[in-house]
């Protein structure tokens, strides 16, 4: 290969032994890391070969520089030589490339701007603002900057016809990214349209302001005629800060309006202070997505008490989508809102949004899908929430409300709403009542404070429209003005795990609800019950199926569990303690309720409460159970009746089927041979006898001799002053002999005494001598309720 001599730089300089410059030495030339060899070089146009790599004479004292050289299509090469202890190589670039490239740039482009004239050939990747542009440069790469077409940013420059321009652009393209970059942009030219497969980026510190009435931002044109979701889709709005002036520019007017599309994005915007509508309607929107956005401001100019930030709605009318058409009732689908926050801006003459999610239109047999509100914040809203109307398939986890009006409320179409029982196009309503809706997990909500206009969750069904399969676990509520949970007419449900602390009605209250559970709830303090089941005058009367456990309820102003109606209710291992009112109350014709193993303490009223129209009620292990009190005594040296033992049956706690067993056990002693009586009675000393057994002769002078009264009594006909009761006793002694006797005594029909009331039963004995040694006394006494 042809060989060349080396002359070097000051840091690539070949020397001898001795230290000393060697100015001529052949080298091998090869493509720098490549082991290639080089077998032409040429001077710097290119042509001229040249055959010394050094610039000034052998006959010159240094060494010199390398000669600016071209290779073609290479931009460093290797040099080598054969040294005393072998190859030697080093690494240089060829000096023309930068040298040239420098030239070529000179006073093109700098760091305060330039002009770049003719072609720029770029290597590599050219990115703009993290984005990639692609080598054909920003319009190949289908970026559009709107302040290219004339787009201002000042804040007083009318800038919507040069962003409209931009979007236009990306359309006439097949789609692109329109860039808008920090400033503020007012807008006095609206709607701006966005058309299908359009990334709208709005820069860190971009500003768009609303300056006429009219919705800033919609998905096309008013003459396009899309049905369902085939109108401008996958469209992404990134960033911005975008101003409705509501206080300014007063018409009510969407922020953002997207209908009849697919694939739809608003993340990472604010919107301010929006007068009236919404600030940003999805209507007939598939897969649409609402993230990491903020609603900050509302004024409502008149009329206009409920609206949404975020409204899901369909395709109904020029009354409800006023954008486009066509209006054939499509709804939306799979729509994801997350990581939203809603609330005041602080803008003089704004308050906070009515309501932060919902909607409020619907047609007959048209809902809303696979909708999911996850991880949002919620701060002072008027109204609710969350409000859906006509959704199904819902989850909504992780929220947190801070002096919000309501929580969230679900309700199917309203059976009174007679335009949303009429579909489009139609004249009169279609269906007679509302329709069921179905599928709701709700889970992790938080709030503190408000409830001044509903509850943190309702439910709110009819008889025609029942809300099925609802959950909700793991619900906060405290220092609230209404219920924490208000459940009407849903069916198969589960509450769990709901704490209520400090509520201004019932903490949780149901009516007409049926096949639910509620489960590991607690409720400290609450104006009202802490667990209410109403079924009176529902479909539910005769079919609730609910069960009541594990809850723990105080401090509340009524009863701790109170159901009015139902059927094949149970209320089981909760714990009571504290109230005012009843431990558990049942009432008013509820049939079948089971109540078992919960624990009731000071409570102002009975513990437990079972009114007289209960029917087949079954209880058992409950501390609230008869008896509530109990007592043994000694009957001695008196011919009076006297009260051997004493239990107190609580005043409802008889009902049908039920069954006590009472067993009272003692010794007595004599001098002499008198005689000694002893009856049971209901109702005290003086009430009535349910056993009377035959006088027993002692034999004489007795010490310590046992006796044992065991029986039964049943409520035959539970109720007030005309409740009947049947029952008996048999008495075993050894009084008479030391062998012992048994008498068996049965009540003549049945007794009355009313079950409303307090009643207690005594084991009496009378002696027919009275003396200091004639004694009986009662050692152990028991009373259980069998059911």
């Amino acid at each position: 290969m042809t060989l060349y001599t080396y002359g070097g730089t000051a840091s690539a300089v070949l020397v001898d032994a001795n230290g000393n410059a060697v100015p001529d030495y052949p080298v091998t030339v090869r493509i720098a890391d490549t082991g290639t060899a080089i077998t032409e070089m040429y001077e710097a146009d290119g042509v001229t070969p040249i055959a010394q790599l050094r610039s000034n004479p052998a006959s010159s004292d240094t060494p010199g520089a390398i000669r600016r050289f071209k290779i073609p299509n290479v931009v460093a090469i290797d040099y080598e030589y054969n040294g005393l202890q072998g190859p030697v190589r080093w690494w240089e670039q060829g000096r023309e490339v930068a040298a040239a490239a420098l030239n070529g740039l000179a006073g093109k482009l700098d760091k305060t701007g330039g002009t770049v004239s003719g072609n720029l050939d770029i290597a590599g990747l050219l990115t703009v603002n993290g984005a990639p542009a692609g080598a054909g440069g920003l319009l190949a790469a289908k970026i559009f900057n709107v302040r290219d077409r004339g787009a201002r940013g000042d804040g007083v420059t009318d800038d919507a016809a040069a962003i409209q321009a931009a979007l236009t652009a990306a359309r006439d393209a097949g789609g692109g990214t329109v860039l808008v970059p920090a400033g503020t942009y007012r807008l006095a030219t609206l709607p701006l349209r966005i058309y299908r497969n359009t990334h709208l980026w709005a820069l860190p510190g971009a500003r768009l302001v609303r300056a006429t009435a009219a919705t800033m931002l919609l998905n096309g044109d008013s003459s396009q005629n899309f049905g369902l979701y085939t109108g401008h889709g996958n469209i992404t709005v990134e960033g911005g800060t975008w101003d409705m002036q509501g206080t300014v520019v007063t018409s009510s007017n969407m922020c953002m309006s997207f209908g009849h599309g697919e694939n739809i994005t608003v993340k990472n915007a604010t919107v301010l202070d929006v007068p009236g509508f919404h600030g940003i309607e999805y209507n007939a929107v598939r897969r649409g997505r609402v993230l990491n956005c903020n609603f900050l401001g509302y004024i409502d100019p008149g009329g206009r008490p409920g609206s949404e930030a975020i409204q899901l709605d369909l395709a109904k009318s020029s009354d409800v989508f006023g954008g486009f058409g066509p209006y054939d009732d499509t709804v939306c689908q799979d729509v994801l809102i997350s990581g939203c926050s809603f609330g005041p801006s602080g803008t003089a003459g704004t308050t906070s949004w009515p309501r932060g999610i919902g909607s409020h239109s619907a047609s007959p047999d048209r809902t809303h899908r696979d909708i999911r509100i996850v991880d949002c914040e919620f701060d002072s809203v008027l109204q609710y929430a969350v409000s859906t109307y006509i959704w199904d398939g819902v989850t909504i986890s992780g929220l947190t409300l801070r002096g919000c009006g309501g929580g969230i409320r679900i309700r199917p179409i309203s059976s009174t709403a007679d335009v949303d029982r009429t579909p489009a196009g139609g004249t009169t309503p279609t269906i007679p009542g509302s329709q069921p809706v179905r599928g709701y997990a709700i889970s992790n909500v938080t709030m503190t404070g408000g409830g001044t206009y509903d509850a943190a969750l309702r439910a709110d069904g009819e008889d025609t429209g029942y809300i099925g399969t609802l959950t909700a676990s793991g619900i906060v509520v405290r220092d609230v003005a209404n219920w924490a949970v208000r459940l009407i007419k849903v069916e198969d449900f589960v509450l769990d795990n709901i704490a209520a602390v400090n509520c201004g009605s019932s903490a949780i209250s149901t009516l007409g609800v049926r096949r639910g559970r509620i489960s590991g709830c607690t409720v400290n303090g609450a104006a009202g019950a802490g667990i209410a089941l109403d079924s009176r005058d529902t479909l539910a009367a005769t079919a609730t199926d609910v069960t009541i456990s594990d809850c723990s309820v105080t401090g509340t102003t009524a009863n701790g569990a109170s159901v009015w109606d139902g059927a094949d209710i149970v209320v089981r291992d909760c714990e009571l303690h504290d109230l005012t009112g009843a431990g558990i109350q049942i009432s008013s014709n509820t049939a079948r309720p089971v109540i078992h193993d919960n624990k009731t303490r000071n409570c102002s009223s009975a513990n437990i409460s079972v009114s007289s129209t209960v029917t087949g009620c079954v209880r058992w292990g409950n501390t609230g159970d008869a008896p509530t009190a109990r007592s043994v005594a000694a009957v001695a040296n008196s011919t009076a009746e006297g009260i051997l033992a004493s239990w107190s049956i609580p005043a409802g706690d008889a009902a049908d089927h039920t069954a006590y067993r009472y067993v009272a056990q003692g010794v007595a002693s004599t001098t002499g041979t008198p005689t000694l009586t002893i009856r049971v009675r209901l109702g005290g000393l003086t009430g009535a006898v349910l056993a009377a057994f035959t006088a027993v002769t002692t034999s004489s002078a007795i010490t310590g001799r046992g006796w044992r009264v065991e029986g039964s009594l049943l409520p035959v006909v539970p109720g007030s002053a005309t409740a009947t009761w049947a029952g008996g006793a048999t008495l075993v002694h050894h009084l008479s002999a030391t062998t012992g006797t048994v008498q068996h005594e049965i009540a003549d029909g049945t007794v009355t005494r009313d079950s409303t009331s307090s009643q207690t039963l005594v084991v009496t004995a009378q002696w027919s001598v009275a003396s200091a040694s004639n004694t009986a006394t009662a050692q152990v006494g028991q009373l259980t309720r069998a059911s």
